[in-house]
């Protein structure tokens, strides 16, 4: 079984190599001579008990892990299968298992895991409720609750409600309530009431009610639907209520 000074001298090199650093850079770091660290990486000496702290910030890691037997868990950009695309990726790990939505133990988690983020962003998706109090330029999906401060361009695909206080485009679906605050440019999909405070051009797919505040253009209505003025459509399966037409 390895001593502690074994487990210390081969996460010293382990740490070292990940943060890129040589033998010399990290003595010149700490203030040391390059011998010095050699002779910790080979189990020969050990740092002193004053430098433990300087040595664990330089790796981003507690004093403990530097005597720890368990491995760090780390993910390189190349292990991404994705773009560099600047999107927000949320995952939410319990243990080392990732929590995943369409796993009904998991959703008790998530539904209480909430991702804030202040100002606008370039995409959000994530396993969890979302809030932006900016604005969304690359669309949004989630799998809990989505609350936009300002617009969404890219649309937006959510499990459970969607409010936004200004214009989306690029569509909406939702299992879940919908509340848009200006326009909305693209098909809208819910299972449950949705609230347009502006305009729709898109077709609508509600299985409850919906409310538009401004005008309606769509290829095709299924729901119930009360709008101030219908600009087109070609196909309604439902109840549809015009306060006026436009010319």
């Amino acid at each position: 079984m390895e001593n502690i000074n074994e487990i210390l001298a081969k996460n010293i090199s382990t740490l070292r190599k990940e943060k890129g650093f040589t033998q010399e850079s990290l003595a010149e770091r700490l203030g040391i001579s390059y011998q010095a660290v050699s002779k910790w990486e080979t189990a020969k000496s050990a740092p002193d008990i004053t430098l433990l702290t300087e040595l664990a910030d330089t790796f981003d890691c507690s004093i403990d892990y530097l005597f720890s037997r368990t491995k760090r868990l780390t993910m390189t950009y190349e292990e991404l299968t994705w773009e560099d695309d600047e999107k927000i990726r949320a995952i939410v790990f319990h243990g080392k298992k990732i929590l995943k939505a369409s796993n009904p133990q998991d959703v008790s988690i998530l539904e209480r895991l909430t991702v804030e983020l202040s100002g606008d962003v370039k995409g959000v998706e994530c396993q969890c409720n979302v809030t932006v109090t900016g604005s969304v330029s690359g669309g949004v999906h989630a799998t809990g609750d989505v609350v936009v401060g300002g617009h969404i361009s890219g649309g937006v695909c959510a499990c459970r409600e969607v409010t936004a206080g200004g214009n989306i485009s690029g569509g909406i679906h939702s299992n879940r309530e919908v509340t848009i605050g200006k326009d909305v440019i693209g098909d809208i999909n819910s299972d449950r009431e949705i609230d347009i405070g502006g305009s729709v051009k898109g077709n609508i797919i509600c299985k409850r009610d919906m409310t538009v505040n401004g005008n309606v253009e769509a290829d095709k209505i299924v729901g119930n639907v009360l709008c101030n003025s219908l600009g087109r459509c070609d196909k309604v399966e439902g109840n549809l209520t015009i306060n006026k037409l436009s010319e």
